[in-house]
């Protein structure tokens, strides 16, 4: 990835977390200061050049259904729906990022509470808000195999660029978005797993065992004192994706989430194009259980991704 730059406020939330093993450099990032705009986000030695965009076929469709969260659009078992940017343009294809609900919570909730309905994203990139087929059950394994299909609707529906989508979900959701990034690393450019459990039927195993497509930008986010479903998951979520993109054992600080709240670092040596971020935070957000979605989480989300 290369820099950009980006920044935006919002977000509500925690998250789960582990113990960081990762030692600490200097460099990483710049952070901008409130709402989405400012700030410069460096990606750090990804190299590899900007991809050009990869337009969809969805790209010159006037009028699409987008749905709503009180009538939502359906794909193999799953309800979603689509936000897109304030003057959207048909021919122009958009970064999309697709944001997965934790267990037991509506539709609306990723909409509600992951910050990208604030001014930067709502301009610039589609939003789209799917949720789990059994919503008792949460997102688990068996949820994995409605990703083409819906993939598939998503892109021949929306002027989306192939080459910039991204998922990001919390707790189950950040689960379910850890998996896509194997199963689907050639089609999605990063994701974001936040507040991990261990997830049912997919062991998070070493990446040659798993069998992943391709490589995918990773941000892997992770409350320290998450007493929702414990800390174990985290560093496992991150030593997968810094062991698939074949990252050094050291870390580099990101500027501007050096703080407790946020403590990110990015680690050194990753294939180009493919960095992998540990946020070990400690934000009180969701009920002071660390465990949710943090505040920081949608700024430093899109001024990293925004450089794509």
């Amino acid at each position: 990835m290369t820099g950009g730059t980006g920044g935006m406020a919002g977000g509500a939330g925690g998250m789960s977390g582990g113990a960081g093993g990762t030692s600490a450099g200097a460099g990483g990032m710049s952070g901008g200061a409130g709402g989405m705009s400012g700030g410069s986000a460096g990606a750090g030695g990804s190299g590899g050049g900007k991809p050009p965009p990869a337009p969809s076929s969805g790209c010159n469709k006037t009028a699409p259904a987008t749905g709503s969260s009180g009538s939502p659009l359906t794909v193999s078992g799953h309800q979603y729906y689509v936000k897109l940017p304030t003057n959207y343009d048909a021919s122009k294809p958009y970064p999309a990022m697709i944001m997965m609900n934790p267990t037991n919570n509506p539709i609306t909730w990723a909409e509600q509470n992951a910050g990208f309905e604030a001014t930067g994203p709502k301009e610039a990139w589609i939003r789209v808000y799917p949720t789990m087929a059994n919503n008792a059950s949460g997102w688990g394994s068996g949820d994995v195999s409605f990703f083409q299909p819906f993939y598939d609707q998503i892109t021949s529906s929306y002027c989306i660029d192939k080459a910039r989508i991204f998922a990001g979900g919390e707790s189950s959701g950040g689960d379910m978005a850890g998996i896509l990034g194997c199963e689907y690393g050639d089609k999605l450019a990063a994701v974001v797993p936040c507040s991990t459990k261990p997830v049912g039927g997919y062991a998070l195993d070493v990446p040659t065992n798993r069998k992943c497509k391709g490589e995918t930008t990773a941000m892997v986010m992770q409350g320290k004192n998450d007493n929702v479903v414990g800390p174990e998951n985290g560093p496992k979520m991150r030593d997968f994706y810094a062991s698939l993109n074949h990252c050094g054992k050291t870390t580099t600080p990101v500027a501007g989430y050096t703080d407790t709240l946020s403590n990110c670092v990015m680690f050194e040596g990753c294939d180009a194009g493919h960095p992998v971020y540990w946020c070990n935070h400690t934000d009180p957000n969701y009920s002071n259980t660390n465990h949710g979605w943090p505040t920081f989480a949608p700024k430093f989300i899109f001024g990293l991704l925004s450089a794509y």
